[in-house]
């Protein structure tokens, strides 16, 4: 079986899910093809299995410039990754080259926009006009397509009720085999660690003053890319326990995590991120770190207060959790972390989440030569 991924991310960059599903943990019998953009170069090329498209493609004939690359009549299975002008194209194509097509959908990514605009009352009637015709194309799209790759149950009955083909539900995880060796040593006092995206949304500066008002002995370090008010916030708290730290590599931030003791995984509980797979909290637990969390569907899920501390999300609930942790020895809190991290491992391994993937892909392909071969017949 030949697979055709279409990502969303640029050349260079190394996202977790393609990463882990798409090009390390593939069964062999596999031949598996992953499409990248670039903005600095004005033509494509090919690194291997991967294909460097410009940036422009997004919105012109992709699969005659794929074509040049590799034989689409070869391919079976081509999975679109969030771009609906690409998905647009690529349908438009399904008939001439005979390929399956699937949509993969990440994140409610064109309800963000008008969730801001409702969050900052600003240009709220035109996004939600844009919001409107785009949700209004890209159900049409996706109604047309063989299969849908989703990240929760949650996210598909909530944003493409519709849908009635095949589903395939591919939460985010964690590539076990890729993880480093941690350095050695720790941060002293009890350490907390919140890694990715910190924002007014994701309420970041509420959970750093919570912290802040709590007493206590503890450091809490925020390692992000984020550079917005929302960080300046945190800055201008100026609390020493308290530090904001450049994004580093995946592979640089797991040998860092290993220090702390506990990582941070709050996250509102609304319609944005209600149905979201929150990756960096399954990283602690693949480091066997417990977490400070509070209630969100994918967390109730996979994890109670055996391995995890729940939080209400408001100063008051956060500050009172976190001045329960200051009182828990670091043994139990290496005993919640090891029990996180069996559930993580059982559950969100990208190996497994990859076997089962494509044994959900096969099945695509063999319904199709099924359905041929009883029409011809």
């Amino acid at each position: 079986m030949n697979v055709l991924c279409i990502t969303d991310q640029f050349e260079g960059s190394s996202h977790s899910a393609i990463e882990g599903v798409f090009n390390r943990t593939l069964p062999h019998q596999d031949r598996v093809f992953l499409t990248f953009f670039t903005k600095v170069h004005s033509k494509g090329h090919q690194q291997g299995n991967r294909i460097i498209l410009p940036y422009a493609f997004k919105r012109r004939d992709i699969c005659r410039e794929l074509d040049r690359y590799i034989s689409l009549k070869d391919i079976d299975i081509v999975i679109v990754r969030n771009f609906s002008p690409v998905l647009k194209r690529v349908l438009r194509g399904r008939s001439r080259y005979g390929y399956k097509v699937g949509f993969w959908p990440s994140f409610p990514h064109s309800f963000r926009r008008i969730f801001e605009a409702r969050a900052l009352r600003k240009a709220l009637s035109r996004k939600t006009l844009e919001y409107k015709i785009s949700r209004y194309f890209e159900n049409r799209l996706v109604q047309q397509c063989d299969f849908l790759i989703v990240i929760s149950d949650l996210f598909k009955k909530i944003w493409f009720p519709a849908f009635t083909s095949d589903v395939f539900v591919l939460p985010m995880g964690v590539n076990f085999e890729s993880l480093p060796s941690p350095e050695p040593g720790g941060t002293g006092k009890m350490g907390f660690i919140h890694t990715g995206t910190a924002d007014h949304l994701r309420k970041s500066a509420l959970v750093a003053e919570a912290f802040s008002e709590t007493p206590g002995e503890f450091v809490l370090h925020f390692y992000t890319g984020s550079r917005n008010e929302t960080v300046a916030r945190i800055k201008k708290l100026k609390d020493p326990r308290i530090e904001v730290f450049p994004f580093l590599p995946r592979h640089q931030l797991f040998q860092k995590m290993k220090k702390y003791d506990i990582g941070v995984g709050l996250i509102p509980d609304n319609e944005l991120y209600r149905v979201s797979s929150p990756t960096k909290t399954m990283e602690y637990y693949a480091l066997g770190l417990p977490a400070l969390l509070n209630h969100l569907p994918e967390y109730d899920a996979l994890f109670d207060d055996r391995c995890a501390f729940f939080a209400e999300f408001t100063k008051e609930g956060i500050r009172a959790k976190v001045e329960e942790i200051l009182t828990t020895s670091k043994d139990r809190l290496q005993l919640m972390g090891e029990r996180g991290q069996r559930i993580v491992q059982e559950n969100r391994n990208y190996r497994v989440l990859a076997d089962h993937l494509f044994q959900f892909l096969r099945n695509i392909t063999l319904k199709a030569v099924f359905t041929k071969m009883h029409q011809s017949g």
